[in-house]
């Protein structure tokens, strides 16, 4: 800014001579002069009286496309509504097919089978996948520019290493759970099961194939459990018997206390940035403990006698009210002015394919398929921008350009204020921005929804160079507008599952009526489908026999630059549970582990 302000002072210099006011008079000095006055007055302006936004990361989890209310769902979720409706809705935001992967692009901005971090059956408890240690997290990234950062709910993302939890890889504080789920009463998790027993130890009767005939009973209960909430890297179990929400709702209005002015809290305070990971709506499906939510869902039906969508929808009422609490404590605290809330879900729903783990009750209607596959009801993500920072004319547009979760890092760096020379240097995603509000709408024409080849696709992610077509493509999408090629399998019956109906047809909504996948889906010679999803949306029609040049094209892109190193591909961090992380050796909690072995995890089991 002072050198703008020399260059004028100059200027003004300059033209007090005869001779240049002259020449002011031959040319455009003078309009040149009255903008550089203009702008350097405007952006000193600017440069010292608007703060810095605070940053809301909202990720929720496994909500369907057809799970709220402004996509005709018959879920009561009128404060998602207002919020999707009111803001910016990102219509054609991608997230991978499951939990981790989705978080790991989100935390590091780069595509997660860049990181090693794509696991198609997502991170085990007990094994050792996290972020790289050489791989900055926005957390850290916004840290270092000023801001105050918490995460708040689900992780997922590694805990081995307490270097591997959100106080090591940037957050100030942390209170949520490391795995996948939680019980939202009682905070626990099995850690063996008579179908899927995860340590043998733990297993007082027949134990094959990771099943077992009679699990140990915890001190937590009868599946072996073992309690996993935390607060930063202690146990935190003072609420346990409450909802989790509560803890995470109570946690949120304490990081926004000292913000309050009305207190006398100093205007100086630093921007926030909250990664706020909603657990709602994961498995295990509980109701939650106030009765209204389940009397608002009662002509909701659908599912089994357990896994139904009653109580599904009775805890999308609850994710939604939640959702309506933090637009008010952020008023009531005086930030929503200077707020921007990114919502994203990190996958599509989980739908009724069985009434076993982890078949749920969610549709995706109209989109095809579920949680895990590659279809749009897998991929395509609920998101939505909103907060008082969004432009007065932004609101209300609905974005169909090509966004994805790698997208929020640097978007939120650019607002936050960083430069470009202290991102980091390897980032897959754009500054979305422009595209959201409008005025400078992305150029993306191409997207990689997943990448994988037949070596790597392993329950336990242990390369297999000895399979067959081990470097073909396989469980991968690759968007080029308009068209989606589909390769190889479209998803993994991973474990113990049983469906009764196949996740890659159609669930509706209302009368949650089940549509199979067609007999015949044109398959080309090759295995791969083809999709036009510009005009066919739904997935109901495969084109790739139709149109068999573009089908190759396109798996060649696949094969020569997304699984090349030259891409940034790597094989997936080995996934395999590790007898020390057995709750059982840490007072029956699922805590980091590695320092039983007496030295961190040699490199060769993070990233082969």
């Amino acid at each position: 800014e002072a050198s703008r302000l020399d260059y004028l002072a100059l200027a003004l210099h300059l033209t007090a001579s005869p001779n240049m006011q002259q020449f002011m008079q031959q040319t455009s000095l003078f309009s040149f002069l009255l903008w550089l006055c203009i702008d350097s007055c405007v952006g000193a302006s600017n440069s010292s009286s608007a703060p810095r936004p605070h940053l809301i990361a909202l990720i929720l989890d496994d909500v369907g496309w057809a799970d709220v209310g402004y996509h005709n769902s018959n879920f009561p979720t009128p404060n998602i509504d207002s919020l999707a409706r009111g803001g910016v809705e990102l219509d054609r935001m991608y997230a991978m097919p499951q939990c981790s992967p989705t978080r790991a692009a989100i935390m590091t901005g780069r595509w997660s089978w860049t990181t090693g971090l794509q696991h198609y059956n997502t991170i085990f408890p007990g094994a050792t996948p996290g972020i790289p240690k050489d791989t900055p997290t926005i957390a850290a990234v916004l840290s270092k520019a000023g801001y105050d950062t918490h995460a708040i709910g689900k992780w997922h993302l590694g805990y081995s290493l307490k270097s591997q939890t959100p106080t090591g890889v940037g957050f100030k504080s942390y209170l949520g759970y490391y795995q996948g789920q939680t019980d939202y009463y009682e905070r626990t998790l099995p850690s063996c099961g008579e179908q899927i027993c995860l340590f043998r130890a733990n297993c007082a009767g027949k134990f094959s194939h990771m099943k077992c005939e009679r699990p140990e009973v915890s001190p937590y209960g009868i599946q072996a459990e073992g309690e996993d909430f935390w607060d930063g890297t202690t146990p935190a179990l003072a609420d346990k018997g409450k909802y989790t929400m509560h803890s995470y709702m109570k946690r949120f209005e304490e990081l926004l206390q000292p913000y309050d002015t009305k207190l006398g809290a100093a205007a100086s305070q630093k921007p926030l940035f909250i990664y706020f990971a909603q657990q709602l709506l994961h498995l295990p499906l509980q109701a939650p403990d106030a009765p209204r939510h389940l009397e608002t869902c009662r002509n909701v039906t659908g599912g089994g006698k357990t896994v139904n969508r009653t109580i599904l929808c009775a805890m999308a009422s609850a994710l939604d009210e939640s959702i309506g609490q933090i637009v008010q404590l952020l008023k009531q605290y005086g930030l929503w002015d200077n707020t921007l809330i990114w919502a994203y879900s990190d996958n599509g729903g989980m739908v009724h394919w069985g009434d076993n783990f982890p078949a749920s009750a969610s549709s995706n209607w109209p989109l095809r398929g579920s949680k895990t596959t590659l279809f749009e009801g897998g991929v395509r993500a609920v998101s939505f921008v909103n907060g008082g920072f969004l432009p007065e004319a932004a609101r209300g547009l609905k974005r169909r350009e090509l966004l994805h979760g790698v997208d929020i890092f640097p978007t939120f760096a650019s607002l936050a204020g960083v430069e470009a020379g202290e991102l980091p240097k390897v980032l897959s995603g754009e500054n979305m921005w422009g595209t959201i509000v409008g005025t400078e709408p992305t150029k993306r024409t191409e997207l990689p929804v997943m990448i994988a080849k037949n070596e790597d696709m392993n329950v336990f992610s242990v390369p297999q160079p000895w399979a067959r077509h081990a470097s073909a493509p396989n469980y991968s999408a690759l968007i080029q507008w308009p068209w989606k090629l589909v390769i190889g399998q479209t998803y993994f019956q991973a474990g113990n599952q049983v469906e009764t109906q196949p996740r890659s047809g159609w669930w509706s909504v209302d009368d949650y009526k089940y549509t199979p996948p067609p007999s015949d889906e044109g398959y080309d010679p090759s295995g791969a489908m083809l999709f036009n999803i510009e005009t066919d949306e739904s997935e109901h029609h495969n084109v790739a026999k139709r149109f068999p040049g573009i089908v190759a094209n396109m798996t060649k892109r696949v094969s020569d630059w997304w699984l090349s190193s030259s891409s940034g591909y790597v094989r997936p961090q080995v996934n395999i549970p590790r007898p020390t992380a057995n709750p059982k050796f840490h007072n029956w909690t699922w805590s980091p582990f590695w320092h039983l072995e007496g030295e961190a995890p040699p490199e060769s089991l993070l990233v082969i």
